[in-house]
């Protein structure tokens, strides 16, 4: 083998051990895929791949609710069941998994970050101005 071929192999060697998951490395986003309670009990979220992406839609409500803050007056008549909350959760530059968070409460759209605090226990976080102002709700996993 000569000295250039020899390089090459071990560039792509290299190359390919780079690429392969690191041993007892979780994939975060798949560590996230579930059924989520919110912290006041009162909804329950699934989250679920949409593309390369995660989102995550309202599966379970304790009393029937609208979304009657939803700036388009058509739509505030809707049910929140089966309405999508989380949309495009991708691993952000600082490795966060960062979207957009509907939020029914107010009818707005948030910048939204996801993170495991364990496995049983999902952080959800709301920004506006930058990050400036944030608010998070801690949900719980279930079964």
């Amino acid at each position: 083998m000569t000295m250039r071929r020899t390089g090459f192999v071990l560039v792509l060697g290299l190359v390919a051990n780079l690429a392969a998951p690191l041993p007892g490395r979780s994939d975060t986003m798949s560590d996230i895929i579930g059924r989520w309670r919110d912290s006041d009990g009162e909804s329950e979220i699934a989250i679920s791949r949409c593309g390369a992406a995660l989102c995550g839609k309202i599966v379970w409500l304790k009393q029937e609710r609208f979304d009657i803050y939803n700036p388009d007056a058509k739509l505030r008549t809707r049910s929140l069941l089966g309405l999508q909350v989380l949309m495009g959760f991708k691993p952000d530059a600082g490795g966060a998994l960062a979207g957009d968070g509907y939020n029914p409460s107010d009818g707005k759209v948030y910048r939204t970050t996801l993170a495991l605090t364990s496995p049983q226990s999902l952080v959800v976080r709301g920004c506006v101005l930058g990050g400036l102002i944030c608010d998070d709700d801690t949900w719980s996993r279930q079964p």
